[in-house]
């Protein structure tokens, strides 16, 4: 750790509700969700949005459910707000749309590229969220959980 480097402050109590809220919404969303391990992600997009002073570039995240099932190596996301109460339609990935993929540790963050998609790559970010943020699900730790990704990613990777 660096001399500016600092450990988010999150509620741990708040943190364990929203993992039970997560676990509610990723069920409503998927069948059988109680066969995947899941996990708080966030992932996003930029633009670049041209303005009549300077052009600005334009962030857009986006907080995930993320699910993973070891028996057939299935990848669902489920995007839902900020507040936990609300979820959209499933993004679910086959192991066999899958040409690579990369786990950066370091920034807790993985990044795929896809054989037969509209969009060629994704990554998901798999980070602690401390109280009050703005952009993502407040109060999130998932040490272990980011643990058994990490192992379950090695054995998805040697399948792919």
């Amino acid at each position: 750790m660096g001399l500016f480097s600092r450990k988010p402050k999150i509620d741990l109590a708040e943190a364990q509700k929203n993992k039970e809220k997560m676990r509610q919404l990723f069920n409503a969303a998927v069948a059988d969700g109680d066969s995947y391990q899941i996990l708080y992600a966030s992932t996003g997009s930029t633009w670049k949005e041209s303005g009549v002073l300077s052009d600005t570039r334009v962030y857009q995240f986006i907080s995930l459910v993320f699910g993973y099932r070891e028996s057939d190596f299935k990848l669902v996301a489920v995007p839902v707000n900020t507040q936990l109460t609300e979820s959209s339609e499933p993004l679910e990935i086959q192991i066999s749309e899958v040409k690579t993929i990369r786990y950066r540790k370091k920034e807790t963050t993985l990044e795929m590229d896809f054989t037969e998609r509209g969009r060629s790559s994704m990554y998901f970010s798999f980070s602690d969220v401390e109280q009050n943020s703005h952009s993502f699900v407040d109060n999130v730790s998932q040490e272990e959980e980011r643990q058994a990704i990490m192992v379950f990613l090695e054995k998805y990777k040697a399948k792919l």
